[in-house]
């Protein structure tokens, strides 16, 4: 059976998602907190955080700076966005 190997894309939503998880746990900051921050409902939240492809730009931004991600993650992110390998 072929391995089927994942986009940079999908490659990178995966680190987005760990990385909201990890970040989360750390600060002790649950969804219905970071929903509140963000301005969306505690459920919508938690779906996005499943799917971070679903976020908009101002959204991951708020998320970013609630969670101090820091700059290397940050590139992390915008690395599939300019079509990075």
């Amino acid at each position: 059976m072929p391995i089927i190997k994942k986009s940079s894309e999908e490659r990178c939503f995966a680190l987005l998602k760990g990385n909201i998880r990890k970040r989360m746990e750390a600060e002790q900051v649950t969804d219905k907190q970071m929903a509140a921050v963000t301005g969306m409902y505690p459920d919508t939240f938690a779906k996005k955080k499943n799917h971070p492809e679903r976020f908009t730009y101002p959204e991951l931004m708020q998320v970013i700076k609630r969670l101090h991600f820091p700059d290397s993650e940050v590139l992390e992110i915008m690395r599939a966005e300019g079509g990075g390998s």
